[in-house]
């Protein structure tokens, strides 16, 4: 017995000096597994714990081509609603998330700023107490969550603007304005929330003369964007005129920038800023001459030096023809993402018995339709997210080295 004791005992030890597969190869099959498994993993052994901890090896995870593919996250609700959300995978299977406190509270009303590398950043705050508006960055995959400092000026209510990656300095950013405001939203006082530093700090912005943006942004490397707009007329009536644009802001320069819009369309219906191969692009919803039928054109845009002497160039990639009840939402593998309405043929149904809308997938390049039955009971359809799983950080976001 003891003899066999000491045989297993020098196995083991040799097992532990020269193992099986190289470190490279045991690496490179970890990476490739999903982010559920690595967690597990970690109780393996000390040398699998540090190395699923290492900022290189969750970068190579997160860009690993089995990962790259994003899954679809879709927000049910009003902002005013509890947060409520699933995925989509890419075997489209429609998953629920189950939020971690405090979001768990149905209490609180939520809504997802921006989405990045598999974190999330939430805004949320009491309606039954009337607590200010907190905000905190959490990893679903991972379940860890930080919440966010108060700003500087911090008052009862502030508008969370952006959530984005910055690649060039390896950080997190969160962009507010402290008071709500459709209309001239650049005037208001802005703070930047660094992830890295776990600092605000307020920025100062040039007069803009009265331009709002809207409250979702998409996020391309290293830039957010939104939709802009400014009141160019005031009618008797109190119409408001606007001219519409979309504004950039770049998290390291800390500098907004003006960009035109690809088309001026007076039947436009309604547009959506998303990502295309790596891209700023435009879904716009457009009625056709005769008001009886719709389209929707995808136009990227282009960053660079042009003969026009302009830094922006957008360019038309596809134009569709579509129902006049179905609304284009986003972009998801490559897949013009679009809900269809409900229709109010039959009798309205109680407001708590809603009927949630009919997800679409539109193909741009074949016309090819695909539908999802994505009913769900008293929530409409909000907002989606490409979202990655990752096994990316919150406590400590490490500077480039």
């Amino acid at each position: 017995m003891a003899n066999d004791f000491l045989s297993q005992s020098s196995a083991m030890e040799q097992i532990g000096d020269n193992p099986f597969l190289p470190e490279d190869i045991i690496r490179t099959i970890l990476k490739s597994l999903p982010v559920k498994s690595l967690i597990r993993f970690r109780c393996v052994c000390k040398e699998w714990k540090n190395l699923l901890k290492t900022p290189s090896f969750i970068t190579e995870h997160l860009h690993h081509p089995m990962n790259e593919n994003p899954l679809l996250l879709l927000q049910w609700g009003h902002k005013l609603d509890p947060l409520h959300f699933h995925i989509l995978n890419h075997k489209m299977q429609l998953l629920e998330v189950q939020p971690p406190l405090p979001l768990m509270d149905s209490s609180l009303r939520t809504e997802i700023v921006g989405c990045s590398n598999g974190l999330l950043c939430v805004n949320y705050y009491d309606l039954e107490t009337s607590l200010p508006f907190l905000l905190l960055v959490w990893n679903p995959a991972t379940r860890e969550i930080r919440h966010v400092p108060n700003p500087i000026k911090h008052k009862i209510q502030y508008f969370a603007l952006g959530f984005g990656f910055s690649p060039v300095d390896n950080d997190y950013k969160i962009l507010v304005s402290l008071e709500r405001a459709d209309i001239d939203s650049l005037s208001n006082p802005l703070e930047v929330y660094s992830l890295r530093t776990g600092s605000w700090k307020e920025i100062k912005v040039e007069d803009f003369g009265g331009l709002g943006i809207s409250d979702f942004a998409a996020t391309v490397d290293g830039a957010m964007f939104w939709f802009g707009h400014k009141v160019t007329n005031i009618a008797e009536n109190d119409f408001f005129a606007y001219d519409e644009m979309v504004v950039s802001f770049d998290m390291v320069m800390e500098v907004f920038t003006l960009i035109p819009l690809p088309c001026d369309d007076d039947d436009l219906r309604k547009s959506f800023l998303s990502v295309y191969e790596n891209k700023l692009a435009m879904l716009c919803d457009t009625e056709n001459e005769n008001y009886e039928s719709y389209r929707t054109d995808l136009w990227v845009m282009e960053e660079g030096a042009f003969p026009s002497g302009e830094r922006w160039s957008w360019s038309k990639k596809y134009s569709i023809s579509t129902p006049s009840s179905i609304y284009p939402r986003g972009i998801w593998l490559e897949k013009i993402v679009c809900i269809a309405l409900p229709t109010y043929d039959e009798p309205e149904p109680e407001i708590n018995h809603r009927t949630m809308d009919v997800l679409y997938m539109l193909n741009p390049s074949t016309h090819e339709w695909v539908h999802f039955n994505c009913r769900q009971v008293g929530y409409q359809f909000s907002i989606i997210f490409n979202y990655a799983e990752s096994l990316m950080p919150i406590a400590n976001i490490h500077p480039c080295s």
